[in-house]
């Protein structure tokens, strides 16, 4: 199928040379040309085009004014915006209305090739206003996917754009803002459309932490800007609405491995429990591929050996992962940490006494967790202290990033504290969120 793309330039010259020349080695794609923003617009009207690329200055209807307009008419055609005459300002504005490239002259009629050629692989779908779907759940996509694109958030009184490249964040314009304070001021939008526009080169690189990274210091800065109850009511909304996004599962949903459990805390009013719309497990790999765990049980007011109870099994290092059968011989507080080695690249949780007693854990073989909660003991007390002296308040909840992933840290009650280890690039939103709607469990199923 033949791909058209549309020249608009009131310069003769350029646009001779673009007509003649920007589609050798592309016999599927045709060039059209109008020579002034009205003309392109009529030429639009009759014709389908995939892409437009367009010089800034022009009598009458300029580049920007034409960009507009066909975001407003033909939100399906992509738009590259060129220039003699380079500003940040016109960048800028080019960029936040949804230029796919700013390019200036004179250029290299073989980069312009390579460009069309990028932006043509990926026309399907290039803007387009997405209902019904949150804002974390597309900026996670494009991160798992490893896309470059740029995201654009409006609302009634704002609007920002996020820009990535090879699926991390590297740029972020809002109001004045950019970078990392710009992108925290658009994470923090509450209602507006969204429009993902890929292939989308960022204009420069202003940001430079992991998406991770970014989302988690997102999510304790919300936490501690929202009362409790509004957190919990987020937590609900984005658990509903992480789906997905018809991508092969590239965001898989959690398991309800706790529903009695979970319906207890909810009858109970226990906050962040939720009893009806658990998400399902991340799809479990064959068989032969399962991690192997070890699984310890020490009930905290008894504390003993596992080989000294009768019913449960020792632990060893050819033990399987827990089958539907064998249910039974976990205790209740491995159930709910199973939730949490469910979650991909999760291979270790642990229930650690504030003492550094071990009061349960879940752990990939080979890993020590007793020695894990003696350890982590006094890391989460330094975190504490730190924020008391701080006059941060309570610690909700930390991370140490290492090079093989995260270790993160969850107070349960006030005698005992989470320790989730994981492998690097595991979603860490899933993690967080488990640990919110799982700490109140985990104090009652403790006693603690």
């Amino acid at each position: 199928m033949t791909k058209k793309v549309l020249v608009v330039d009131d310069e003769e010259d350029m646009l001779w040379m673009l007509q003649r020349n920007l589609n050798k080695g592309m016999p599927d794609v045709e060039i059209l040309s109008a020579r002034s923003g009205e003309e392109a617009l009529a030429v639009l009207s009759d014709t389908t085009v995939e892409l437009v690329i367009t010089d800034i200055n022009m009598p009458g209807m300029n580049g920007l004014d034409l960009l507009i307009e066909i975001n407003n008419r033909y939100p399906d055609t992509g738009v590259i915006i060129m220039t003699a005459y380079p500003s940040s300002a016109y960048e800028r504005e080019a960029m936040m209305s949804g230029s796919l490239r700013f390019i200036e002259k004179p250029f290299d009629i073989k980069d312009m090739r390579d460009i069309v050629k990028s932006v043509l692989k990926t026309s399907d779908g290039f803007q387009g206003t997405i209902n019904g779907i949150d804002l974390m759940d597309i900026i996670q996509f494009n991160g798992l996917s490893q896309a470059t694109a740029a995201l654009k958030v409006t609302t009634a009184e704002q609007e920002g754009m996020l820009f990535f490249k090879n699926g991390a964040v590297v740029h972020a314009m809002c109001d004045q803002a950019s970078g990392e304070e710009a992108f925290f001021k658009i994470i923090a939008f509450n209602d507006g459309t969204l429009q993902n526009i890929r292939g989308v080169e960022p204009p420069i690189k202003s940001i430079n932490k992991s998406l991770e990274s970014l989302l988690f210091e997102a999510a304790v800065r919300n936490d501690e800007a929202a009362p409790q109850q509004g957190r919990d009511e987020d937590d609900r909304d984005l658990l509903a609405t992480l789906e997905d996004l018809d991508t092969g599962d590239i965001i898989a949903p959690l398991e309800d491995e706790t529903e009695d459990a979970l319906t207890d805390s909810a009858d109970d009013g226990l906050p962040g429990a939720i009893s009806d719309s658990v998400p399902e497990a991340p799809n479990e790999p064959p068989a032969a591929e399962q991690t192997i765990v070890e699984t310890s049980a020490q009930p905290y007011d008894k504390p003993q050996q596992q080989e000294n109870q009768p019913d449960q099994p020792a632990a060893n290092s050819d033990q399987q992962p827990p089958t539907p059968e064998e249910d039974n011989e976990m205790t209740d507080i491995q159930k709910i940490l199973a939730e949490f080695t469910n979650i991909e690249g999760v291979h270790t949780a642990c229930l650690v006494g504030r003492d550094g007693f071990l009061l349960d854990s879940i752990a990939r073989s080979g890993i020590d967790a007793e020695m894990i909660g003696a350890i982590a003991s006094s890391g989460f007390g330094s975190a504490e202290s730190m924020g008391n002296q701080l006059g941060q308040g309570d610690l909700n909840m930390t991370m140490l990033e290492y090079t093989e992933g995260p270790v993160m840290f969850a107070p349960v009650g006030s005698e005992a504290f989470l320790v989730i280890v994981a492998d690097k690039d595991t979603n860490l939103g899933w993690i967080r969120l488990t640990i919110k709607k799982n700490s109140k469990v985990i104090e009652k199923a403790a006693n603690l």
